[in-house]
């Protein structure tokens, strides 16, 4: 089985709960969740047994380590996360009555964003596997060309590309854009996962079909797009294939794309050929396991979990 290194933001989600009172004053709770959409993804390979590798960077705050230990307790290997005196990433996050998260972001100057390049390891240091990455980690000019550089190396070094585009229009400080960066990555990825969303986004009319002409043009094995409650599918350069998600309990919906993204990872490590709508109903089923949770890593389903 191949290994994963997933590179990218890792964080604290701040999930708003019910506070206390003192002295009359209503003061707002909190609970602090590692989270982090490329952390996330490392976390559930390492629940469905693969071999995962975090690659980004920390602040040496009193969160930096707690994130550190909470990817370890999930079993992912740390050895290539650094720390840094730059603040560690914070999201707000308070979801609404049907579990969908709101997210507010504190992230100037914040580690991920000032990781250099020489800090991250050569991909000829570390055997070839799956490299999963998202496009958080393209919105700042220094960083977006950390990341490119870096996928780059993979590729050359004969490493698979996974891509999430998990598209946060509120960490693009230039407003609109994020359109050609993350489509420098859809020409890059191997496996890519977006949702109608992020697609009505990065093109104004015919977008799946824009997508897809793009990303087949260049190395694209298969072209995962999410609707919510609405049917997933796949698409192949041979197929196309849909799964319908089961009607669950709704509690917190952060988790759901590292679960399915955390599948279709899994899979790739795998030295079997793909089965792509197998791959899919099991994506399918991960996801709608992990928003029955509140905080990311916590939802994420194990193997036994999936059976």
């Amino acid at each position: 089985m191949k290994p994963l290194y997933a590179f990218g933001e890792l964080l604290v989600d701040a999930l708003h709960q019910q506070g206390i009172e003192e002295d009359g004053l209503a003061i707002p709770g909190a609970l602090f969740y590692p989270g982090g959409a490329p952390a996330n993804v490392a976390v559930a390979a390492a629940r469905l047994g693969v071999k995962s590798h975090f690659i980004g960077q920390v602040g040496r705050d009193q969160f930096g380590p707690y994130l550190k230990q909470a990817l370890a307790h999930y079993g992912v290997d740390t050895r290539y996360l650094r720390s840094t005196d730059a603040p560690t990433p914070l999201a707000l996050v308070s979801l609404d009555d049907q579990g969908r998260p709101e997210f507010r972001f504190y992230r100037s100057g914040s580690a991920d964003l000032v990781l250099p390049a020489h800090k991250l390891p050569s991909p000829t240091e570390f055997a070839p596997g799956v490299v999963h990455v998202a496009s958080n980690t393209l919105t700042e000019v220094d960083i977006r060309r950390v990341h490119l550089g870096f996928v780059d190396r993979c590729l050359d070094a004969g490493n698979l590309i996974s891509f999430d585009v998990n598209l946060r229009l509120g960490l693009w400080p230039g407003g609109n854009n994020y359109r050609e960066p993350i489509k420098a990555m859809l020409t890059r990825a191997d496996v890519i996962k977006v949702n109608h969303h992020e697609l009505s986004l990065l093109w104004e009319s015919e977008a799946e079909q824009q997508l897809l002409d793009l990303a087949f043009a260049h190395r694209a094995q298969a072209v995962f797009i999410t609707d919510g409650a609405q049917p997933a599918e796949v698409v192949t350069r041979h197929g196309r294939y849909s799964e319908q998600p089961p009607v669950v309990d709704v509690v917190d919906v952060t988790a759901a794309g590292g679960a399915f993204c955390g599948v279709i990872v899994a899979s790739l490590c795998d030295d079997q050929e793909p089965d792509w709508a197998a791959i899919l109903a099991r994506a399918v089923r991960a996801g709608s396991i992990a928003v029955g949770k509140q905080g990311a890593f916590p939802s994420l389903p194990t193997t036994a979990d999936l059976v």
